[in-house]
């Protein structure tokens, strides 16, 4: 088609245009089709295009804007190749066909489907975007400075207790004899803790104006954890509002160990609730801290990835230092030249923190093991039991790794 054909282009009412994050070398916006489900990753430039498609602007306008701010002028090649993009993705209004966005969609499906595995596997439990839209409007209060500043308070004051009295908590949580009742009803407990977290990214995602499509359970080997989809947090323009999505859900963990405090604080000496208490004050808060960890692909490093404004985080910092130990390569060098200053010490920082405390807790995680194999086998056979261990978790991580980059080029052809 030819761009006059289009006089005053506009977006579908579905479209939803992100801001700008950095990914390796290059910036990139996201572009999500509500009507697909489809998230799309375009540059700058061609953001700047899609963002002045709203229909008060003509071809020539558009033209005209983009000169003043790329001092670049719009060929018919240039508008050939956007108008190509956008038809591809039927992302025009007025020039979509149902029946191929219904074929983009379920190639969406069949994209996530294929994703599934013995080493990755989601299964989905709820459909909460109407529930978490509900409990956002209920819950508008909660994310007020006079809710959340008391509550962070009385987090803190908990959070001090708990790791100050370790040694007291951890005997009343281990020296115990209803085992059958508290260790069953502690349980319980705990998962009710972990879907008041997944429902607090949930609420807090459709505060922000995100939708909440799955909450569920998520196979990532060797783990079993609860999951809840908040796709939405590369679209909202405030990086507060992506870090706040990200954090919620240990917020509310934390905030659930409140009144458990007080549950422990009430309790008598030798009365069943105290180690019942203990148990959760121990748990719940050293879980939330493993949340945390940013090496680990939790709350944690979702929300240093937007605190930094970038998206792959580990997987750019792999690519990143995989160029650098390629130093002498004049190809690498020319890419690593392309990295922003601020990018190149994030990076360089995430690998070397990343790689000290995975080695660090490994090397503590065998030396535990030891210990205890010693003692059934002796040291020979320990560190044989132990060798042959670390090569089965080598070898089932590099199959996971080999699927992943088997599925990005995929993605990219």
């Amino acid at each position: 088609m030819t761009e006059t054909a289009y006089g005053r282009p506009r977006l579908r009412p579905e479209v939803v245009l992100g801001p700008a994050l950095r990914s390796g070398p290059k910036t990139v916006h996201h572009v999500k089709d509500a009507r697909t489900g489809c998230y799309y990753r375009v540059g700058p430039r061609e953001h700047f295009i899609m963002g002045l498609m709203d229909g008060s602007h003509t071809i020539e306008d558009i033209g005209r804007r983009y000169t003043a701010t790329y001092d670049r002028r719009l060929g018919p090649a240039h508008w050939q190749q956007v108008f190509t993009m956008l038809g591809r993705y039927q992302l025009l209004d007025g020039y979509a066909d149902d029946a191929a966005l219904d074929k983009l969609r379920r190639a969406h499906e069949d994209k996530q489907s294929a994703r599934q595995g013995w080493l990755r596997r989601r299964w989905v439990i709820l459909r909460p975007d109407q529930l978490c839209a509900a409990l956002a409007a209920r819950l508008a209060f909660a994310f007020h400075a006079a809710f959340l500043i008391p509550a962070f308070l009385l987090i803190v004051a908990v959070q001090l207790f708990v790791w100050t009295h370790v040694a007291t908590l951890t005997h009343e949580a281990t020296h115990q004899h209803s085992w059958p009742v508290t260790v069953p009803l502690s349980m319980t407990l705990f998962w009710g803790i972990t879907v008041l977290h997944e429902f607090a990214h949930g609420v807090t995602c459709r505060h922000f104006g995100g939708t909440v499509t799955e909450i569920g359970l998520s196979w990532r080997f060797p783990m079993l954890t609860p999951y809840c989809r908040t796709d939405d947090i590369v679209l909202f323009h405030r990086r507060r509002a992506r870090v706040g999505t990200a954090f919620a859900g240990v917020f509310v963990s934390l905030l659930a160990l409140v009144p458990v405090m007080i549950w422990w604080w009430s309790a008598g000496d030798g009365a069943l609730g105290r180690p019942l208490a203990s148990g959760l004050l121990l748990f719940g808060s050293g879980g939330a801290v493993m949340s945390l960890v940013p090496i680990l692909r939790s709350d944690g490093y979702v929300m240093l990835t937007h605190a930094l404004n970038l998206v792959d985080l580990r997987r750019e910092s792999y690519r990143f230092w995989r160029l650098r130990l390629r130093g002498r390569d004049p190809d690498a060098r020319k890419s690593l030249s392309a990295y922003p200053p601020r990018d190149t010490r994030a990076y360089t920082l995430y690998g070397i923190v990343s790689l000290l405390l995975l080695v660090s807790a490994y090397a503590a995680l065998m030396w535990v093991w030891f210990s205890t194999l010693q003692r059934w086998t002796g040291p020979v056979w320990a560190v044989v039991i132990l060798a042959a261990e670390t090569a089965v978790v080598a070898g089932v991580l590099s199959l996971a790794a080999r699927g992943r980059n088997g599925e990005r080029h995929t993605a990219d052809a």
